[in-house]
């Protein structure tokens, strides 16, 4: 007997977190899609609909753009408790199983019902930073938006130089760290096409404008940002 998509996903996250839920060790439900208990999967706060990322970080009402949107933000989570624990665990723990709960969980929300781009990219990582971490967690999430989407990923961008962790940075910093940092290694696939650029979080969205702006010049129709969470600076 065929299991569905859902019963698929729980049997993953069953096997990959034996131990029960990720945040607080409880033990999971038969029907879990993320790694937590139901009191943890209830903590998870949605960010809701898309949003110009762009007022965002700029304090105008990201809501209301009345500019149509420099770039539109699909986040699923506020980057906060249960969903922090299990981005890290995704990002640098090896829990690469994440993905597909990950993407299937925030595919529920309200963020991405809308979208029909005509790609999903993901934002590389140096080369470098790759080859320590072993994978790209962009590409693999990107992988499994392609698959709710219905719309091919395809590795358009190459990030050109070594930057600093983000994460370490103030908003300014950030901006400047990732400035001119990509270049498009498929110019002829981007041209006049509508494209979701996919990574785990934002914050300040410098990395995802700074990516935006190489697709934007090699010709691409719009570009919009498909993440896991959003993290607001304070």
């Amino acid at each position: 007997m065929e299991r569905s998509l859902p019963g698929v996903i729980g049997a993953i996250v069953r096997a990959a977190f034996p131990v029960g839920c990720a945040e607080c060790a409880a033990m999971l439900s038969d029907d879990a899609v993320l790694p937590l208990c139901p009191t943890c999967d209830s903590a998870i706060v949605d960010v809701g609909e898309p949003f110009c990322l762009d007022c965002a970080r700029t304090g105008g009402e990201p809501r209301r753009c009345a500019r149509g949107a420099h770039m539109r933000l699909a986040a699923a989570f506020v980057f906060d408790g249960p969903v922090r624990t299990l981005v890290h665990a995704f990002k640098f723990g090896d829990a690469l199983e994440l993905a597909e709960p990950l993407v299937a969980r925030a595919w529920e929300g309200p963020a991405f019902g809308s979208q029909h781009p005509d790609l999903i990219v993901p934002v590389p990582l140096h080369p470098v930073r790759r080859r320590e971490r072993g994978y790209d967690q962009a590409a693999r999430l990107a992988r499994a938006f392609a698959a709710h989407a219905g719309a091919p990923d395809v590795p358009a961008l190459a990030r050109t130089r070594a930057t600093r962790q983000q994460a370490r940075l103030g908003a300014k910093a950030r901006a400047a760290n990732v400035r001119g940092a990509f270049t498009v290694a498929r110019p002829a696939l981007v041209r006049g096409r509508s494209i979701a650029l996919v990574d785990d979080v934002a914050t300040t969205g410098a990395t995802l404008l700074a990516a935006a702006e190489a697709l934007r010049g090699a010709g691409a129709r719009r570009v919009d940002a498909w993440t896991i969470a959003f993290e607001p600076l304070e």
